[in-house]
């Protein structure tokens, strides 16, 4: 379907909102209409406010990367406002678009793109970034984008893998599980033994965790085409996975508890929880909880839902976008591009010791040294960039991602605790993300 020509009004927005059909990221086909003012020309000195949660004000590797830019823009200044996090700042930046006081730029996660895009809040940035689009790939710019239409330029990304502990696995006798079958029977063979002991927490917060997983199962939680939209969290690829973890609860194989607690982190000081299934980013959280450890670790390939098919989503990362109402629109789009998608940028961000999406950081990884949490394993890397080449699932989201977490993530937990059913609580979160988008106007098929 066509994209309709952008539009400056506001009542050019407000029909797009009720039209809206599909909304999807990752390359589904939608029906969207940017709704774009445009920049105004700056003629001299520009400060760009820039909320962010990566580059901290008071960190020297942040402060390097402002300064290199700036030394190479004169007449640029840029402004860091540090901000909680994805759900936080979305709010944040659609109260300041309402109140017409925006920022320049902001860092959000992807899962937030297209409930700001929908609302009109940020710009389509397509044509400011299109010198830069052959420096990412096209896999992760999807993850950017909305009906083939740029909304964001990648900083960060979370191909899946599996960090663990391969000093205690080889004590307990395990191997490393290729598919999550030979996972629920690493747990067992592992708490058979050792009562105390864990092959890994269930977290019923991590929202993006399950979804990956029933991405991975061959689910798609959201969808979108011409005639409306489709929501799979109760499909059966879904409910496959809410039986594995439910198995694993039910016979005490993991440790029912939130991650990064001081509970948790002292369980992985200890050894009793022995891994992670997260993503490439999971050393470095490790590493910042139990640095006592390192040298202990490895990370390994996702284990597979189907023996054969390695393929598997990201999971977390996020993307700089520039509000439809920003004051210095180009200028800000040119600094996200630079920073985010040049081979210079991407190659800062590892002074942040985060993941780049851009290739200049993807490739600068590959002789870097190897995360501080498994300093022997010289082909982390390269195990991380081949999940990225080949086997990375698009993640697809829609315009209500927080009315799907809330439904979900403190029913699972409760369930987790109770005994009650996950496929319940799977269902149940389906029928609140359906009805929501019906009530939001959006055609559903059931």
């Amino acid at each position: 379907m066509t994209t309709p020509p952008r539009t400056r009004s506001g009542g050019g927005r407000l029909r797009l909102a009720r039209a809206l059909t599909a909304l999807a990221v990752a390359g589904v086909t939608t029906v969207l209409a940017g709704c774009g003012a445009e920049s105004d020309e700056a003629d001299g000195p520009v400060t760009l406010e820039f909320w962010t949660y990566s580059l901290k004000a008071a960190d020297p590797a942040a402060q390097a990367i402002i300064e290199r830019y700036e030394e190479e823009h004169p007449g640029v200044t840029i402004e860091l406002s540090e901000v909680g996090g994805t759900a936080e700042t979305s709010s944040k930046l659609l109260a300041a678009d309402r109140a017409d006081d925006v920022p320049d730029l902001v860092q959000v996660e992807y899962r937030a793109l297209p409930s700001l895009v929908v609302s009109g809040a940020v710009r389509d940035i397509t044509d400011d970034v299109a010198d830069v689009r052959e420096n990412v790939d096209e896999n992760i710019w999807a993850l950017n984008s909305v009906d083939d239409r740029v909304y964001g330029v990648p900083q960060d990304i979370g191909p899946m893998m599996l960090t663990y502990r391969a000093d205690l696995f080889e004590q307990y006798g395990v191997e490393v599980p290729t598919t999550w079958e030979e996972y629920a029977a690493a747990a067992e063979t592992i708490h058979a033994q050792d009562p105390d002991v864990y092959i890994a927490s269930f977290s019923a917060s991590q929202f993006e965790f399950f979804a990956a997983q029933a991405a991975q199962a061959g689910s798609r939680w959201w969808n979108a085409d011409d005639e409306g939209w489709t929501v799979g969290i109760a499909d059966e690829a879904s409910l496959r996975t809410a039986d594995f973890w439910q198995d694993l609860v039910e016979r005490d194989l993991v440790s029912v508890e939130p991650l990064l607690t001081p509970e948790w982190n002292a369980k992985v000081n200890d050894g009793r929880i022995l891994s992670w299934a997260a993503a490439a980013w999971a050393p470095s959280v490790l590493y910042s909880v139990a640095p006592d450890t390192a040298g202990q670790w490895a990370a390994a390939p996702l284990p597979q839902w189907t023996p054969g098919d390695p393929a598997v989503p990201f999971q977390g990362g996020s993307t700089y976008l520039v509000p439809e109402k920003s004051e210095h629109a180009e200028e800000a789009a040119e600094f996200a591009a630079w920073l985010g998608a040049s081979d210079e940028g991407s190659e800062l961000l590892l002074d942040l010791d985060l993941y780049p999406g851009g290739n200049g950081g993807r490739e600068a990884t590959l002789s870097s040294d190897p995360p501080r949490l498994m300093p022997e394993q010289t082909d982390f890397y390269a195990m991380a960039d081949q999940v990225i080449q080949d086997t990375t699932i698009p993640m697809t989201w829609g315009p209500n991602v927080n009315v799907a977490q809330s439904a979900f993530s403190d029913a699972l937990n409760q369930a987790a605790l109770d005994g009650t059913s996950f496929r319940d609580v799977y269902t149940a979160t389906q029928e609140a993300v359906i009805e929501d988008l019906e009530d939001s106007g959006y055609p559903v098929r059931r």
